[in-house]
């Protein structure tokens, strides 16, 4: 039986039997046309039967083969438009399905708020005032406005005043609020879809990671409404959102930040073309750290091509704002990055740029960072000398350490148990095992307990290391640890980096150390 809507199966039945009368009146077998339209006997066969519309070339093509003058092609074009009708209609019913669950669910959180509002301190303050909705509606039209009724009541309900979002409702708004948007995204023009973005940013799904108070909220809002309002305290702001976001995926992971940078990396775009002229060398400075971290968050999720967009987009933002401490930060990933995937001259090329530029400025931290992309891209290319030189060099200058501290750095996190942890890797990636194992001790002695991705690399880089030292079971014990430091922060290249530290120990499958690390794996979810 033929699937689908009665009038769109009708349509393609008569296309299909008019395929076939052509064919036959040609001579012309089904294989034939299969073979010049580069599709199989069976698909030509659905196609005449009604079951299979196939593509627009190979209907010009069948046009074409048996000289219908174009009667084929235009019965397909009929088809193909109403197939596009009937999946608008569709679209519109599920919009419409959306919007009403949307609105009931607003209904009984602002009637459960009414009953039951919650204690003082077990909630979240968000935006207040009727301005927030009157900001939304500038900022997309009273058109669009109005479609998105439903999150509308979520509005007038975040806007009623002094109203505190307990803890629990958080994710439950900004789920629902990001699944009506996305619905909505392919009704809207980029820019107000930006806009929508920006503002889901900061007022739901920025709210949980920022210290903002309802004022300062308010501020951002209005400034996403009217992008010429920008000034110095809302680019502050943005500032801490992202910085209060990077202590997250210190701790969590990727996954759990990645999509409100990128919302606010949107917002910030959408605010470049207004911004004050004298703002924006600071707002496209921003949009480079956000476009780093965003590169950072896709390598960690082992998207590779996406990780040197961004950090390319990091590059020409920071130069467009003659930012070069932001410009060099870029380059250093850009060279990290092309060295994890094997690409060292590329490393190298990134990584002398990086200390060119690096070596202009006064921050000795970014200098010091640059060394270690430096020594990280020589060793991926073989060379232990000149590795060994960078990061003697990125040690040497962190112990010249001024007596109040080094100045405030793009890098400001760069300290020795990071280059401890870098060093440990290019020493394994040399051959140098014992070595390896020294630095990584090291390293896991400086670097703080927050930074969980450090730690879990630098573990499972000294269990590597026992293991290439015949230490068969410290290397499990190690590994294991470094695995469960792994279910805490869910990168892509963390988790990686377990199982190839596994898969190195699989000559001693069958001892006891072995079989006790692959139960903690299963345990972990990591097998």
């Amino acid at each position: 039986m033929i699937q689908g809507p009665p009038e769109l199966v009708a349509l393609r039945c008569a296309l299909g039997q008019q395929l076939a009368a052509l064919r036959e009146a040609a001579g012309i077998v089904q294989q034939q046309v299969g073979h010049k339209t580069g599709y199989s006997r069976s698909s030509v066969a659905k196609a005449e039967a009604g079951s299979q519309l196939l593509t627009g070339e190979f209907w010009k093509t069948a046009d074409d083969l048996l000289q219908a003058d174009g009667a084929l092609l235009a019965s397909y074009e009929q088809v193909r438009a109403a197939k596009q009708e009937h999946e608008a209609r569709s679209r519109e019913a599920e919009l419409a399905k959306a919007y009403a669950e949307a609105q009931a669910h607003a209904q009984a959180l602002r009637a459960t708020a009414t009953s039951s509002p919650p204690q003082n301190g077990g909630g979240l303050v968000v935006p207040t005032g009727q301005e927030v909705l009157a900001g939304l509606v500038a900022s997309v039209g009273a058109e669009l406005a109005g479609g998105l009724a439903g999150p509308l009541l979520y509005l007038a309900f975040l806007s009623t005043p002094a109203q505190t979002v307990p803890i629990e409702w958080r994710d439950q708004l900004r789920e629902q609020l990001g699944t009506f948007l996305r619905e909505w995204a392919h009704t809207m023009e980029r820019r107000k879809l930006l806009r929508l973005l920006g503002w889901m940013a900061t007022t739901v799904a920025a709210s949980p990671v920022s210290s903002l108070d309802s004022e300062e909220q308010e501020r951002l809002v209005k400034a996403v409404a009217a992008p010429g309002r920008v000034d110095d305290e809302v680019i502050d702001h943005i500032e801490i959102m992202l910085q209060h976001c990077k202590r997250q995926e210190d701790a969590l992971g990727p996954h759990a930040v990645l999509h409100t940078v990128i919302a606010q990396r949107e917002l910030v775009d959408s605010l470049l073309d207004e911004c004050p002229d004298e703002l924006r060398p600071r707002l496209l400075s921003v949009y480079s750290s956000m476009s780093s971290s965003v590169g950072l968050y896709h390598f960690d999720l082992d998207d590779p091509a996406s990780a040197m967009h961004y950090c390319d987009q990091a590059r020409e933002a920071a130069q467009e704002a003659r930012n070069t401490e932001l410009a060099v930060y870029a380059l250093c990933m850009m060279s990290y990055f092309s060295s994890w995937h094997g690409k060292a001259h590329a490393g190298i090329d990134f990584a002398a740029a990086a200390q060119s530029l690096a070596g202009k400025t006064d921050d000795v931290l970014l200098q010091v960072y640059s060394a270690d992309r430096a020594g990280t891209a020589y060793a991926v290319d073989g060379q232990y000398k000149e590795s060994m030189t960078a990061f003697d060099w990125a040690l040497a200058g962190l112990h010249q350490q001024p007596a109040g501290g080094f100045p405030q750095s793009t890098v400001y996190w760069v300290h020795e148990g990071f280059i401890a942890c870098s060093h440990s890797a290019c020493l394994l990636r040399l051959g140098k095992p014992a070595e390896a194992a020294a630095t990584a001790e090291r390293g896991l002695q400086l670097i703080d307990s927050s930074f969980v991705s450090g730690l879990a690399f630098c573990t499972l880089r000294l269990g590597t290391a026992h293991l290439l030292s015949g230490e068969v079971e410290e290397a499990a014990r190690v590994i294991g640890e470094g695995a469960l430091l792994a279910t805490k922060n869910r990168s892509a290249r963390l988790t990686g980096e377990v199982r190839a530290a596994r898969g190195r120990m699989q000559p001693w499958r069958d001892t006891p150390a072995v079989r006790g690390l692959d139960e903690r794996l299963e345990e972990c979810g990591l097998a």
